[in-house]
């Protein structure tokens, strides 16, 4: 995954970044509710090599460097065994060696003869009687390890710098570092699941993300994609310019037929009756003799909506009504509407009947818009297409994928049906999904009388 879509990522799902940053932060504060209290208690040691008195510098610079050695050396002693047992005696406690040695530290700062002994302890003079009896036991150990035998004293000696003293707070828990991890670690997981989420969301937002092996992006409708006569209802609306763009684009394309043309939605999810009523009132604006036909026999939307009825497309294909019977009028144009719904239509769009509506349509009209059954699942959509000259695919942003477009595509295309453009409806016009064409829509005001 590039930055880029990261970036656009984080920007589209923004708030799961203070979800789970605030999440983290109030986990942190609990942990640190929960968490019994520590508190340490740190005595510092010098390492001194006992020199002669007439020693020279250099002497001491190697006395130095033997005593930064030494104090490195003795950290591994402080860990040992025979130092935790002997504070486990001294204090008379009731636990193993492996226990203590998460009590006690000791650490030698690079290039230092400074030795840290901490202790941890549930009450901060726990922690001091602790640290106390820690470095008595670990000077003595050092001293007895470093007296050569029958001498009466070691050439190196620790020299107390700080005593263990009685903390005044507690070590752990730390409020603010709890609560930095806990955003920390709720900012990363957000990241992720941003991530993830960006990877898997293939559907279509806009032209940007239809995919590849897809017919051209003729254009995008923006918003909610308008009524289904936005032309008639609201000509000056950023909706109705879209769809006149579209019927513009789609009548100046090379090679093109314009005779029959089929607007078939790629899911039963995707708006395409919205765009196929437009687009034949964009086209009766150009000047165009046209007749829309509601050729979805299972759902009839556009006779629905339009509140069309009579015999319709079903009754012509029963032969109960002729063409002329059946078609009507509304919004300023001419309809064939579906006149009853069926839950098996693939019978009648199967027979010629079909066919020879379409072209009796076409021999009185300039132009026949096809409002087809959706290409995936159904198999109408391809009776419907086959008759038609053209074929457009509807997808509605944010519902249809990717591979579900391609496969509507590839599904039309194997049975010798190749779409002309696709439209993306519903699409944003601001935020990271919009793409540069839709956006612009913002711009538009409608013009004052």
């Amino acid at each position: 995954m590039s930055a880029t879509a990261l970036l656009r990522a984080i920007k589209k799902w923004w708030w799961t970044l203070l979800a789970f940053s605030a999440l983290g932060v109030a986990a942190g504060f609990a942990v640190g509710l929960i968490l019994p209290p520590v508190y340490s208690s740190t005595a510092q040691l010098v390492v001194a090599f006992n020199a002669p008195a007439q020693a020279g510098s250099s002497d001491l610079v190697q006395a130095n460097s033997f005593a930064v050695q030494k104090a490195y050396a003795y950290t591994e002693i402080g860990r040992s065994p025979r130092v935790l047992n002997e504070v486990i005696a001294a204090q008379g406690l009731d636990t193993t060696v492996e226990q203590l040695a998460r009590e006690l530290t000791v650490e030698a700062p690079l290039n230092t003869p400074i030795l840290q002994l901490t202790a941890e302890a549930p009450t901060a003079q726990g922690a001091a009687t602790l640290a106390t009896a820690f470095v008595d036991a670990f000077t003595q150990t050092v001293q007895a390890i470093e007296t050569p035998a029958g001498a009466a004293s070691s050439p190196v000696r620790l020299e107390t710098l700080q005593d263990p003293e009685v903390p005044d707070e507690a070590s752990s828990p730390n409020v603010l570092t709890n609560l930095a991890l806990g955003f920390a670690v709720g900012f990363a997981i957000a990241l992720v699941w941003i991530a993830l989420a960006a990877i898997g969301d293939r559907r279509v937002h806009g032209s940007a993300s239809v995919g590849e092996g897809v017919p051209r992006v003729l254009g995008s409708i923006p918003g909610r994609g308008g009524s289904l006569t936005e032309i008639v209802d609201t000509p000056q609306s950023r909706e109705s310019e879209a769809y006149r763009t579209v019927a513009a684009v789609l009548g100046h394309m090379p090679h093109t037929r314009l005779d029959v043309v089929a607007v078939v939605p790629a899911t039963p999810r995707d708006r395409g009756s919205a765009l196929s009523t437009n687009l034949a009132l964009a086209m009766r604006e150009f000047g165009v003799g046209v007749v829309l036909v509601d050729a979805n026999l299972r759902s009839g939307t556009i006779s629905s909506q339009l509140s069309l009825d009579g015999p319709g497309l079903a009754g012509v294909l029963t032969g109960e009504a002729t063409v002329v019977e059946a078609v009507r009028e509304a919004a300023g144009i001419a309809v064939l509407p579906v006149g009853r719904t069926l839950q098996n239509p693939v019978e009648l769009m199967s027979g010629p009947g079909f066919a020879a509506v379409v072209k009796t349509l076409s021999e009185t009209y300039d132009m026949v818009v096809l409002d087809a059954a959706p290409a995936l699942p159904l198999s109408d959509t391809i009776f419907a297409a086959s008759t038609a000259g053209s074929t457009i695919l509807a997808v509605t942003a944010g519902r249809a994928t990717a591979p579900q477009l391609s496969a509507a595509t590839e599904g039309l295309r194997a049975v010798g049906i190749d779409p002309v453009g696709v439209v993306v409806v519903d699409a944003k016009t601001a935020g990271v999904d919009a793409d540069a064409a839709t956006s612009s829509f913002r711009d538009l005001r409608p013009a004052r009388a």
